[in-house]
């Protein structure tokens, strides 16, 4: 009897290791799914990606923390047993900055497109004097704008108030009774 279960590894790789080492460190978790006899079903790419928190870890005595890292995922087969084991070798690569195990179906294979935004390495994205302009004067295009808008806005509440003033019915009411 195949008592084998389709789970998902999803996991975000420390940003220290170099771009052409991150197939290097996915072949090892495979190697681990393979060592306790899981079969890799698919997986996604990892990329490069800004966390939306600081992750802080202790590695070898001394805490870690990073706002960057690679993210991907592998669907694999195991068996249940065999959990325990991976959780244990998951979690001694120092290379995995954290990891999820979970329980997912073989045909679950919904992909969101989103817009994809790089992640930057390093200092802060910059601009010419040209650009800074262009940006500047469009800004203060829109604030004009802004400003008169207000005066119609001013004159739609008005209207807005009155159509939406409930009609006295009372004296209808007292008129039928």
């Amino acid at each position: 009897m195949d008592n084998n279960r389709t789970y998902e590894l999803g996991y975000l790789l420390v940003p220290t290791i170099i771009e052409s080492e991150v197939d290097t460190a996915v072949a090892t978790l495979k190697n681990t799914l393979a060592s306790v006899e899981g079969s890799v079903i698919s997986e996604g790419t990892p990329e490069f990606i800004d966390l939306a928190y600081q992750i802080e870890k202790n590695v070898k005595s001394k805490k870690m923390k990073w706002s960057q890292g690679y993210f991907g995922w592998i669907k694999f087969t195991a068996a249940p047993e065999t959990l325990e084991a991976l959780k244990k070798a998951f979690d001694a690569n120092l290379e995995l900055m954290r990891y999820m195990l979970i329980k997912t179906d073989a045909a679950n294979n919904v992909i969101f497109k989103k817009p994809k935004v790089e992640a930057k390495r390093g200092g802060e994205e910059s601009f010419d004097e040209a650009e800074l302009e262009s940006i500047a004067s469009d800004m203060d295009k829109e604030v004009v704008a802004e400003g008169e808008d207000s005066e119609q806005s001013e004159e739609g509440e008005d209207l807005k108030e009155v159509h939406e003033t409930l009609p006295n019915v009372e004296s209808d009411i007292i008129s039928e009774a």
